[in-house]
Order: C-alpha cells, then structure tokens, then sequence
C-alpha cells in the first residue's frame, strides 16, 4: 500500500512538472510510433476482454510469451470501482451495472491498441488507468543503426497519443513516465485508438 501510495505522489509530481514540448495534434503520417524489438517474444494474445462492473476494481493484462518472465506486462489496463461514468449510449451507469471491454492490439510490431466500446466514458475523478510497458521495445527509436544520445532525447518526449478514428488526428494525452523502469502510465477518460508515440 505504501508503495503504491508513493508511486502516486511520485507519478503527480512528475505530471506537474512535466514538459510535453511540441505540437498537441498530428497527422497520422507525422506520428512516429514506438517498434517493438525484433527478438522481442510475441505477445500472449492480440487482443484481451473483460467485464468492468460499478464497485467492483478490475485490471487486464497482456503479457509476452515465455521464457520472459510473466512478471513482464507489455500491457496493464485498470478500472477502479468507482471509474464508470456512461454507457456509450450516455446513459449513467448504476450500481451493479457492467460492461464488456476489449483491448485489441492493432499491430504486434507496434506500440499501438485500440479499445472498445467506442463512446465508454470513465469518471475524471476516479480514472482508468493504462500502464505500457515498452522495456521491450527496439530502442532505436529514430532507427538509424545505432542506440545513441539521439535515442536518449526522442525517449525523454515519449508520450501517449490518441485518436478518434483511423483517418482522425493524433492528440497527446499526457503521461507519467518512468525512464528507469520504461513504463508509461496515463489515465484514461473515454476509449479510442492510442499509441505509445514522439
């Protein structure tokens, strides 16, 4: 608990003192998208579901294969108890209401997921969260044949981006991220498709 407790403080004041330099929006053809590494083991399952329930905190994980170990996620999605707002139709939820949720990875070679149901909103105060874990990612980042200071400086702007649909701009959503551990974390408002982006 008290781990958990220091990671949140850790994690808001980095958020506050966070420096997202650089446009808000792109273009899908000027979003650069994190690769996964090439003898990185595939993913356990392409796509994952769930049943989120209001009073009821939930989590999903996609993990890689073995050998890695499965402490490993590539990706974490919590719902807290008290983070289900509306349906997709607007309506509110109530008390014992659920909804099924899906985690599609839209590309095993890339950091990028979609989630459904489209128009799911969660509570601002009490948000989902996604953590993305990209330890296993080719960091390489500019891909020009060597891991160098450039790298260094594309892994500090690292952030995640979503987008409405597939011919919609890119927007940053602001994240917490933990170099030393190469984890992203970032709340969750209401679903689309993301993407673990510079």
């Amino acid at each position: 608990m008290l781990r958990r407790i220091l990671l949140a403080l850790t994690a808001a004041a980095v958020l506050a003192c966070s420096d997202n330099t650089g446009p808000d929006s792109r273009a899908d053809a000027d979003l650069n998208i994190v690769q996964q590494d090439t003898l990185a083991p595939p993913l356990d399952s392409m796509v994952a579901r769930f049943w989120a329930k209001v009073g009821d905190g939930r989590e999903v994980r996609i993990e890689y294969q073995p050998p890695l170990d499965s402490a490993e996620d590539f990706l974490r999605f919590e719902v807290p108890g008290d983070a289900l707002l509306r349906k997709p139709d607007g309506s509110a939820f109530q008390v014992g209401d659920s909804i099924l949720i899906t985690i599609t990875v839209v590309d095993q070679a890339r950091f990028l997921f979609r989630f459904e149901p489209s128009g799911l909103q969660f509570n601002p105060e009490h948000p989902a969260r996604l953590k993305i874990h990209y330890s296993l990612s080719n960091h390489d980042f500019n891909e020009d044949g060597a891991v160098d200071s450039d790298d260094d400086a594309i892994e500090h702007i690292l952030d995640l981006w979503r987008r409405e649909g597939t011919t919609s701009p890119w927007f940053r959503v602001g994240s917490v991220k933990f170099e030393e551990s190469d984890e992203i974390d970032a709340n969750i408002l209401s679903f689309s498709e993301y993407a673990l982006a510079w």
